[in-house]
């Protein structure tokens, strides 16, 4: 499921070595569904960091925010996994979607449903770099 707020989500993110790959996923295991307490938060989040490191993925830190920058979901940008891998492991943490950068394009997944909506050019959704 798309919800609205994912339309407006922006990121902290720190340009990785090399620049951007001209695709990657951005996958978060925060809050699967509700939101819980940070040791869970931060469990999962070594969890799925250990995950795409064993599937060979290049992997840089950012961070899903809301405009506000109230809330925020650590996560990771993945280079170098099919968009179907990449949905497949949204769902495995129980999230209902997943961002996808291509070719300086950001779009949201929905892990459930498919359902891919294009929102605008990544790097104007970076408000900060990652500190």
């Amino acid at each position: 499921m798309i919800l609205p707020e994912y339309l407006s989500t922006c990121f902290l993110a720190e340009t990785p070595s090399g620049g951007w790959p001209h695709n990657f996923h951005i996958i978060t295991a925060h809050n699967p569904g509700v939101i819980v307490g940070a040791d869970i938060n931060a469990k999962a989040d070594e969890e799925l960091r250990r995950e795409l490191n064993l599937a060979g993925s290049r992997c840089f830190r950012i961070t899903g925010c809301s405009p506000d920058l109230k809330h925020q979901e650590q996560g990771w940008g993945v280079a170098g996994l099919s968009e179907e891998k990449a949905i497949a492991i949204g769902r495995q943490y129980g999230q209902n979607a997943i961002f996808e950068v291509s070719a300086g394009m950001l779009s949201v997944i929905g892990c459930i449903s498919g359902e891919k909506m294009r929102v605008e050019n990544w790097e104007k959704r970076i408000v900060a770099e990652n500190t």
